[in-house]
């Protein structure tokens, strides 16, 4: 696209736009002559100027130009408002008619002022920009307001190398500063980071506990009462601390990337261990529709038994459980 196109293409609807909108529109096409600039670079090439008309403004920005200079394409962009001269001018007309005059001869006065002009103006988008956090998002969180935002959850500096995407995370951030969270609060959490909708969270799992030695009764020894600290046994039931968590309808690439051996159930053994900083235990339930299935070939070497294999004819649903055996840790 020739730069006579784009400043065909731009200006017929400039008036429909405001600055800001203008900027990004401006910002995108000199990245196809700077593809390797950053946008703050990108937004150094862009020269401001001001309207000289004395007549009634139609919208912020009167036209966009660009232009071919020995350092690369840069863009002209003329403003009718926030001047030192023109209709928005907070000085007398006089020094307006002046400039009116010096636009008709030689141009001295308009470019001289316009050098004031550029300085002034260059300041509204930068303005605008710092509090809204949609455009400066970057998707690899390496804005300054992402490295805010990260750094109320103690990770400016942690995020190379954990296997989370934070991005996904950030919607989440008042929940995640929360020291207790409901079962629905984490439901809601996965739903959104694992891009799966039917999931289910299921409290109070029974789970055998190992009596350490140094707790176990010991008659003649320890002093016990009975219905208090008096064990029986080397383990106990209890249902306080593990949950189950259902992922239902997954298709059958998931049973692989859910296992042992697939790289998905790291990355879920940290998330939950973000989410939840007390030390519960969990389990994952794979739930598969009997359609999702697939039928066992010798030659495929992505077929595991036990994880994603089923020998003989399997026509029903199937529950996959990956047990955790151990508390994750960080």
């Amino acid at each position: 696209m020739t730069l006579e196109e784009i400043n065909k293409r731009i200006n017929k609807d400039i008036t429909k736009m405001d600055l800001p909108q203008s900027i990004r529109a401006i910002i995108v096409y000199l990245k196809m002559y700077h593809p390797n600039e950053i946008e703050e670079n990108l937004y150094k090439k862009i020269i401001f100027k001001s309207n000289h008309s004395l007549s009634f403004p139609k919208s912020e920005v009167n036209y966009v130009n660009f232009i071919d200079l020995q350092n690369g394409v840069e863009v002209e962009v003329t403003l009718n408002f926030l001047s030192i001269f023109g209709s928005s001018s907070p000085l007398p007309t006089h020094y307006s008619e002046m400039v009116l005059s010096s636009f008709d001869s030689d141009k001295i006065l308009y470019d001289f002022l316009n050098l004031f002009n550029h300085h002034l103006q260059k300041f509204i988008y930068p303005i605008w920009e710092k509090h809204r956090y949609y455009v400066q998002y970057k998707q690899d969180l390496s804005d300054r307001f992402s490295k805010y935002i990260l750094s109320f959850l103690g990770l400016y500096t942690n995020t190379e190398n954990s296997l989370l995407n934070f991005s996904k995370l950030i919607p989440f951030l008042g929940i995640l500063m929360m020291k207790n969270k409901s079962s629905s609060t984490l439901e809601t959490i996965l739903k959104h980071y694992l891009n799966h909708e039917n999931i289910e969270i299921i409290q109070c799992i029974k789970e055998k506990y190992i009596i350490p030695s140094f707790q176990n009764s010991l008659l003649g020894f320890n002093n016990s009462s009975l219905g208090q600290d008096f064990l029986i046994g080397e383990y106990v039931i209890s249902r306080n601390n593990k949950f189950r968590i259902v992922l239902k309808d997954v298709d059958y690439e998931d049973l692989l990337k859910y296992s042992i051996l697939g790289e998905k159930s790291k990355e879920l053994d940290e998330l939950i261990f973000f989410c939840i900083r007390d030390l519960f235990s969990y389990e994952l339930v794979l739930n598969i529709k009997k359609e999702n299935k697939k039928k066992f070939i010798l030659s495929n070497n992505n077929n595991y038994l036990g994880i994603n294999l089923w020998l003989g004819n399997s026509s029903v649903d199937e529950d996959i459980l990956v047990i955790k055996k151990e508390k994750y840790e960080n």
